[in-house]
């Protein structure tokens, strides 16, 4: 009798990092041996505060690099306010989800979380005091007249998978096999491209990252969803004046370190970077450029004036500023274009269609301070 092959992998505890956050112990998966492929997984669930928690579980076929393997028909200890206790039990009816699919290597992991999530634990922001900067390529002299916050990095793939299944939550997206839509005044728009080239997957009912590229900045999004990302946490996305400013203050340089461009400070089309040549888009984690060595790449540290990071290539950043009366305003180049490319510049103005998305549009929020 044809048998899955079940292997016990690793199991992960997210969102909450202190010491009493909620966890997963002693695990155990088991497959029925009726012939039926059903596989159990048992585990205990420990939570100081004893509040109520939310479960997950994903599988992998592929040896954990991602974990978008569909899980469909199980049912037991999984969802919203499961109580914390020994013996919690899932069932998973591998046959009805894959019945051409007989003996793969799954690999399983379970996530946890007490739903206690505040946004500002995962985002970082620099201040960026109200004052004078240089703007555009003739670096004409500008001021902004208040205090503002901007993201030091990049909104990433895990940051905004998060959103996504809140947004759901809420009913405030529709989830198709190809596409996120929302509606924004009263018109539906795509917020998010699942059958482009970014790393977010839509599994039949959860969204997952694919492995080893939840840091890396989210891309396939259009103005539309990276505008509702924002508000769905009360920010709202950067001006283009604000962001040319975070990105290099009153120094008229070219780039946010200086004038000249080199490898080891950004993600650009050939810049050797250890994610260069993937089959899929080529984007480094957020801050790469930190000054941290990585599999014998050399970084040097290359934050804005303001301590902003990846304003310089990796992905464009969406702004709330309009190009034309049917365009807004991309800021900062991406790891499509070389170095000799005007876009990579700091002053560099790039329009597109709202809805449009693509694997080089990302963006990173703003919000004005008292």
């Amino acid at each position: 009798m044809k048998r899955l092959c079940v292997t016990v992998f690793l199991f992960i505890t997210f969102i909450l990092l202190a010491n009493n956050a909620p966890r997963v112990e002693d695990i155990f998966f088991s497959q029925r041996d009726d012939g039926s492929h059903i596989v159990d997984i048992y585990f205990n669930l420990v939570d100081q505060d004893n509040d109520l928690l939310t479960v997950t579980i994903f599988a992998s076929n592929d040896g954990g690099q991602t974990w978008n393997f569909p899980m469909n028909t199980y049912s037991g200890s999984f969802g919203e306010n499961i109580s914390p206790g020994s013996g919690k039990h899932i069932v998973w009816d591998f046959a009805a989800d894959h019945v051409d699919i007989w003996e793969p290597n799954i690999r399983f992991k379970i996530t946890v979380s007490d739903g206690h999530y505040d946004p500002d634990d995962e985002f970082h922001w620099a201040t960026v005091p109200a004052g004078t900067y240089t703007y555009g390529e003739n670096d004409v002299i500008q001021n902004i007249n208040y205090d503002y916050e901007i993201m030091v990095y990049e909104v990433t793939n895990q940051q905004y998978k998060n959103y996504l299944e809140e947004a759901l939550i809420a009913g405030d997206i529709t989830v198709t096999t190809a596409s996120v839509t929302g509606y924004y005044e009263g018109t539906n728009y795509e917020f998010y491209d699942l059958d482009g080239s970014g790393f977010i997957y839509w599994t039949g009912n959860i969204f997952v990252v694919a492995s080893g590229y939840e840091q890396h900045p989210v891309m396939e999004v259009s103005w539309f969803g990276a505008n509702a990302f924002a508000e769905h946490y009360d920010w709202r996305l950067p001006t283009e004046q604000e962001w040319e400013k975070a990105a290099r203050g009153i120094t008229g340089y070219e780039y946010p370190w200086g004038d000249a461009l080199t490898a080891d400070r950004a993600n650009y089309n050939s810049s050797g970077d250890p994610w260069e040549d993937q089959a899929t888009a080529e984007t480094t984690p957020v801050g790469f450029y930190n000054g941290q060595s990585f599999g014998g790449f050399q970084t040097t540290d290359s934050p804005s004036p303001y301590g902003c990071y990846d304003m310089c290539g990796n992905v464009y950043d969406w702004t709330d500023s309009w190009y034309n009366s049917a365009s807004r305003v991309l800021r900062g180049g991406s790891w499509y274009y070389n170095s000799s490319y005007g876009s990579l510049r700091c002053w560099y103005r790039r329009s597109s269609s709202p809805p449009n998305t693509g694997s080089t549009f990302g963006f990173r929020c703003a919000r004005t301070l008292p």
